[in-house]
């Protein structure tokens, strides 16, 4: 991965974390406005609901997460064999 396929995983994050937002208030209206006679299955649909919009976003911050993890992955061998070029080059 390149730069530009960093801004477009973080795009794609954004974009699902503000989504997520705005479904999380209707989900939360719904909920409050469900009324005591609601059934099962309109209860099981606003869980499902909210679970599925939970798994998405958790799958986009994943994504996120592990990006991350390379970048710094990356970096650190490349640090270890700077450091293991220059101290071979060096006489005691």
């Amino acid at each position: 991965m390149n730069n530009n396929d960093t801004r477009k995983l973080l795009k794609v994050f954004g974009v699902a974390v503000t989504d997520a937002e705005a479904e999380a208030e209707r989900l939360a209206g719904t909920a409050a406005q469900l009324p005591a006679s609601a059934s099962k299955e309109e209860i099981a649909r606003l869980l499902k609901d909210a679970s599925e919009l939970c798994q998405e976003l958790n799958t986009r911050w994943l994504e996120i997460t592990e990006r991350v993890f390379a970048i710094q992955s990356r970096l650190q061998v490349q640090l270890a064999e700077a450091a293991v070029k220059v101290a071979g080059t060096r006489s005691p």
